[in-house]
């Protein structure tokens, strides 16, 4: 290569307005490109505040019958779609965490008659408390986040919503509302089944390999007898708030796709990122809070 050629690809890798002898400038430019990505993140959090408001406004709506049939169809399919119809795949993980987490288990606890105290503790610290919910939200947000994202998007591509209001419906009551309250219980519902295939997958691990003779119901009364009233909060919180949060991102950034065909992709692709770092940041945040 030329020394003219290098001096170009050179001076366009260079953020432009600085020299290539300027100390710091990529350190500086670095942290510009961080400031710009929290000022993004700002916006979709206020567009979301935004979409929460007009889901509470338009909750009115449901008092008239017919309008609420129409929701109440669209809701049962939301739910269906995002949390029932991911059973198998919740399951399949969930399997396979429970057969991982015994093994781990067994690695470090010592195996005494007080086991499966110890493995109560260590089960609802580590799956109950922060595996289960990120892996739900995970599975929520790439199964169902993303097809909400690319469905709302599509339509906002082709100006169909103008067609929703011309006949006098309300998108937000085809759109928003169902998701709005699907979400959350669809996570919720997610939460509740992962742990429950966790509890029978890690029993039969137990059985295979123990030798204490211990029999399902003292295995179960032991993980309750370590659950309190402050985590079974916590996992509602995470479930409510972070459901609710990843429905409405999906809702956001399908909306603000453009006249261009390429702008669905992107925004799935933006969606997913917001929703992965939301998500995280709410399940962290609260352990932190609460646990530590």
């Amino acid at each position: 290569m030329r020394r003219g050629q290098r001096c170009c690809l050179v001076c366009w890798a260079r953020p432009p307005g600085q020299s290539r002898s300027e100390p710091g400038a990529g350190i500086r430019f670095m942290l510009s490109s961080l400031g710009l990505r929290a000022r993004r993140y700002a916006n979709v959090l206020v567009g979301i505040t935004g979409l929460l408001g007009l889901a509470i406004n338009t909750c009115p709506q449901l008092l008239k019958p017919q309008r609420r049939r129409i929701f109440w169809l669209l809701f049962k399919r939301q739910l269906y779609n995002s949390g029932l119809r991911a059973a198998s795949i919740n399951t399949i993980i969930a399997v396979l965490l429970g057969v991982f987490v015994m093994s781990k288990a067994y690695s470090v606890i010592p195996n005494n008659m007080q086991f499966i105290d110890y493995y109560a503790q260590f089960f609802n610290i580590v799956v109950n408390r922060e595996i289960g919910p990120l892996i739900s939200g995970i599975i929520l947000i790439a199964r169902s986040a993303s097809a909400v994202t690319a469905e709302v998007g599509q339509m906002q591509l082709y100006r169909q919503f103008d067609a929703l209001s011309a006949v006098n419906m309300s998108p937000a009551l085809v759109f928003l509302l169902p998701v709005f309250f699907a979400f959350p219980l669809s996570l919720l519902l997610m939460f509740f089944y992962f742990n429950l295939i966790c509890v029978f997958t890690s029993y039969a691990v137990i059985e295979l390999y123990h030798e204490g003779g211990i029999t399902l119901m003292a295995f179960i009364r032991a993980l309750l007898e370590q659950l309190t009233f402050t985590e079974v909060l916590v996992s509602m919180t995470k479930a409510l708030v972070g459901g609710c949060l990843i429905g409405l991102a999906s809702l956001f950034f399908g909306y603000n796709v453009q006249d261009r065909f390429t702008d669905v992709s992107r925004a799935i692709s933006n969606s997913n990122t917001f929703q992965l770092f939301a998500f995280f940041v709410l399940n962290v945040g609260l352990s932190y809070l609460v646990y530590l």
